[in-house]
């Protein structure tokens, strides 16, 4: 992929600078906040931009383009971003930190990201359950000696998820079983 081409949410080596601010979005919380100067420098693309990242789970932005999906126009790729999260009962429900994307930008996104031609998936269009947002407190990797500098007795948003259903879980897993058939398929040999 190319820096021309690199998707909305990646950082850019222009844009390493931080701060700490109240959060927006999770109240009585501080967040980390990331320069923004998107295509200044180099795209780090193994690196997310903190508040885009946010921005995205929060507002529904793609993940590509940057732009607000709509109900009928957002999908992801749960086999490839993702997880079962174990609730205190013991049910689990998909859990996704990766912002949604429209269905035009997935085609973008599969031609371009070296990672998704690896893993070979279809898209998932999302129902209509936008799930619940989670913060997350823990470190996002890559920012650990930022970490260590940062005030210790204060609880710090790095990230955030949108927690699934029930409904929504089922579609992704039987997603997810899908793609693991057509993997082993693929990679059985030939009689």
């Amino acid at each position: 992929m190319t820096a021309p081409d690199a998707p909305w949410s990646v950082a850019w080596s222009g844009e390493q600078a931080f701060r700490l601010q109240p959060s927006q979005d999770f109240p009585g919380m501080m967040e980390l906040d990331q320069k923004q100067a998107p295509g200044v420098g180099e795209p780090l693309f193994a690196a997310v931009h903190v508040t885009r990242q946010r921005r995205g789970m929060v507002d529904l932005l793609c993940h590509v383009c940057g732009k607000p999906t709509t109900r009928h126009d957002r999908y992801m790729f749960p086999a490839a971003s993702g997880g079962l999260v174990t609730l205190q009962d013991g049910t689990q429900q998909y859990g996704c930190n990766v912002p949604p994307m429209h269905r035009a930008c997935t085609t973008r996104a599969l031609r371009d990201c070296p990672h998704l031609a690896k893993v070979r998936e279809r898209p998932l269009r999302c129902s209509g359950d936008e799930g619940r947002l989670i913060h997350r407190t823990d470190v996002t990797p890559g920012l650990e000696a930022l970490a260590r500098t940062l005030p210790r007795d204060v609880d710090i948003v790095f990230s955030c998820y949108r927690l699934y259903g029930p409904e929504f879980t089922r579609r992704v897993t039987a997603a997810r079983d899908d793609w693991d058939r057509t993997v082993r398929s693929r990679r059985a040999p030939s009689i």
